[in-house]
């Protein structure tokens, strides 16, 4: 039997300076030439890395510098805080936030109303690290806890209003979860929804969806979707708006405060790899919305009636 090629060396990444001022000028690197292979060396086996807890990795880290403390993606506290203003919160009231991340938007809302906000985040460290982050700052009104799809039951009638900020995307039966919500909300409730939607007339194949979310989970609703649903539910939309500039404009906003400012610079020193991935993550993902694939749209709309229907 032949003997094996011996493996070809990898060229060195060029530095986490010279990477990102290649990002942000735009333009694309020349392929540093591959050194010689060194000589064979004994394998070694690394003992195991102990696994962080969630809030001390640098990627964490990373996102909440650029994002916001308790935030994973942008939409910081005000602009959650624009989401809810059409409910006028006031102590008596209670609220769902549904794709809660790390909690920020949980407990802003918490903080600025008085009012008890039940969190519900599907990522299962995401939750623990959220519950984690309320509880050290003694918001006990701002719960987080864990979503899992065959189990999500949440009571009849017990919300007075359900917010969520551009989660839903991922969800793959989103009409089972809305039917959910519908039943959740109290006579008169209200819904205030940002989701990320195909533009008119983009399939769901498009190729330009995987880069805003190569996940298989993602199944991305056309704007009419969730109108067509809501009249369903009996839910009276009485806002139905293109956000999607605005959210770019957040985004490009961050990264610039980001990149320039002292603490973001520090940061990106610190953990050059995360900073990089994320990064790229986002160039992307303005790349798929500056594409007109995709929008960033709101959904406000009142409980009319109950629906109804059985549910699946």
């Amino acid at each position: 039997m032949a003997a094996s090629p011996p493996s070809v060396a990898q060229p060195p990444k060029p530095s986490f300076k010279v990477r990102f001022k290649a990002w942000w000028e735009g333009y694309e690197l020349a392929p540093e030439p591959a050194p010689a292979a060194p000589a064979a060396a004994p394998v070694v086996e690394a003992p195991a890395v102990p696994v962080l807890p969630l809030l001390e990795r640098p990627a964490t880290k990373v996102a909440q510098q650029l994002w916001g403390e308790g935030f994973n993606q942008p939409g910081g506290g005000a602009f959650i805080l624009n989401m809810v203003k059409p409910f006028a919160l006031n102590p008596s009231m209670t609220v769902m936030d549904f794709g809660a991340g790390l909690g920020g938007g949980t407990r802003a809302v918490s903080d600025e109303f008085g009012v008890w906000v039940q969190g519900f985040e599907s990522n299962h460290e995401m939750a623990d690290a959220a519950q984690e982050l309320s509880t050290k700052k003694g918001a006990k009104k701002a719960e987080i806890k864990l979503y899992r799809a065959q189990e999500f039951q949440p009571k009849p009638a017990g919300y007075d209003c359900i917010f969520s900020h551009a989660s839903l995307y991922r969800v793959p039966e989103k009409e089972k979860l809305l039917t959910l919500f519908e039943r959740a909300l109290k006579a008169r409730g209200q819904i205030s929804i940002t989701d990320f939607v195909r533009a008119p007339g983009v399939g769901p194949d498009d190729p330009r969806l995987k880069e805003f979310a190569a996940d298989a989970g993602s199944k991305f609703w056309l704007g009419e979707d969730y109108l067509k649903q809501f009249k369903t539910l009996k839910v009276d939309v009485r806002v139905d708006e293109d956000q999607t500039d605005a959210y770019r404009a957040a985004v490009i906003e961050a990264w610039v405060n980001f990149t320039t400012g002292a603490t973001g610079m520090a940061c990106t020193r610190a953990y050059p790899e995360e900073a990089v991935a994320e990064v790229g993550l986002w160039t992307r993902r303005v790349a798929a919305l500056d594409s007109g694939a995709l929008q960033l749209r709101r959904y406000y709309g009142i409980k009319m009636g109950s629906s109804g229907g059985k549910q699946e």
